[in-house]
C-alpha cells in the first residue's frame, strides 16, 4: 500500500472511532434517561373512583408522608380482628384498587388486605424508584397494622404478600423489609437486569439503575428461615417470560412452588385463571409463618 494513503486511512479510522463512539454514548443517554418512561406507567384515580370504593367496601384510606410527598394506600376486607394483613402490589400499568373487586370475591374473608400504589400512581405524588417503594412500604405497612389494632406493630406471623409483574418485586421489597416468610407471585420476573435483555434484545443490564432483584430478594426469604412462595406464571406470557418463573423455583427448591397455567398469558391469569390464584391465598393464608410446609397449586 502506498504510504501517502496511510494519513487519509488514519483519519478514517478516527472518525469512524468518534462516531461509534458518539453513538455508543447517545444510545447510553437515551437508555438511561428514558428508563423511567419505559418501566412505569403512572395515572391517577377518577374523580369518584376512591369515594365510591370507601362506600363499597366500608374500607380505610392509609395516607401518609414519603420524601416524594403525599401518599394513599386502601385497606380493605376484615379489620376488627384479621388472621392476616396483606400487602398487595400491582403492575407497572394498573393501579391497587384494580384489585379490590378481585379481591372481595376471591380473598379470604378472615384477611386484611393493603392495596398500595408506586409514588405517582393513583393518589400519591411524587415518581417511582426502587428505593421509594421500600421507602413507601415501610412507612404505611405500620400505619397499617395500627390501623388494625397491632398494638405491637407489624407481625410477621401474621403478614403476606401477594404481587403482580413488578408487583412481585414491590411486595418483595416489603417481604425484605418487614421478614415476611410467605406470598404469592404472578408473572413475576428475575430481575428488570435480565429483563432488558428479553425487551431490547442486548446486554445492557448493566446500564439499568431501577434495579429489581426477585432472585436476590427470595435468596433473603431462604436465608431468613422457613418460608413459603407460590409463583404462578401463565405458559404463554408474552412479556415476561415463563422461564423466568422457572428459574426462580428452580435457584430456591425449598421455598418457591410454581405453578404454571397452560394458554395463561401476562394479564388474564386472575380473570380466566382465578381459582388457581385464590386456591394460592387461601393455602398461604392458612399456614403457619413457621413452617416450611407447602404444595403446589393444582
Amino acid at each position: 500500500m502506498d504510504r501517502k494513503y496511510l494519513p487519509l486511512i488514519r483519519r478514517f479510522l478516527m472518525c469512524m472511532a468518534r462516531i461509534l463512539a458518539a453513538t455508543t454514548l447517545l444510545f447510553i443517554v437515551l437508555v438511561t434517561g428514558c428508563q423511567s418512561k419505559l418501566i412505569y406507567f403512572p395515572r391517577p384515580y377518577g374523580p369518584a373512583t376512591t369515594g365510591t370504593w370507601r362506600k363499597e367496601t366500608a374500607g380505610r384510606f392509609v395516607d401518609y408522608q414519603t420524601s416524594q410527598g403525599s401518599q394513599r394506600a386502601f385497606l380493605q376486607g376484615e379489620l376488627k380482628q384479621p388472621r392476616n394483613l396483606w400487602i398487595v402490589c400491582g403492575g407497572n400499568g394498573s393501579l391497587a384498587l384494580d384489585w379490590s373487586a378481585w379481591l372481595v370475591e376471591h380473598g379470604s374473608k378472615q384477611d386484611a388486605w393493603l392495596l398500595v400504589d408506586f409514588p405517582g400512581y393513583g393518589d400519591c405524588e411524587g415518581a417511582p424508584s426502587p428505593e421509594r417503594i421500600r421507602e413507601s412500604l415501610r412507612a404505611v405497612v405500620p400505619l397499617a397494622a395500627k390501623e388494625l389494632g397491632w398494638k405491637a406493630g407489624p407481625d410477621p406471623a401474621k403478614l403476606r404478600f401477594f404481587g403482580h409483574s413488578l408487583g412481585c418485586a414491590a411486595s418483595l421489597i416489603g417481604a425484605s423489609e418487614f421478614k415476611i416468610q410467605r406470598g404469592v407471585l404472578i408473572a413475576p420476573f428475575t430481575s428488570t437486569m435480565e429483563m432488558s435483555r428479553v425487551v431490547t434484545g442486548l446486554p445492557v443490564g448493566f446500564l439499568v439503575w431501577h434495579r429489581f432483584d426477585n432472585v436476590g430478594r427470595l435468596d433473603e426469604l431462604a436465608k431468613r428461615g422457613p418460608g413459603c412462595v407460590y409463583i404462578i406464571h401463565g405458559v404463554n406470557d408474552e412479556v415476561i417470560p415463563v422461564d423466568m418463573a422457572r428459574r426462580l423455583a428452580k435457584a430456591h427448591p425449598d421455598t418457591a412452588h410454581l405453578t404454571e397455567v397452560p394458554g395463561g398469558f401476562h394479564n388474564d391469569i386472575q380473570s380466566n385463571h382465578a381459582d388457581v390464584v385464590a386456591e394460592a391465598l387461601d393455602i398461604t393464608g392458612k399456614q403457619n409463618a413457621s413452617s416450611r410446609e407447602g404444595r403446589g397449586v393444582d
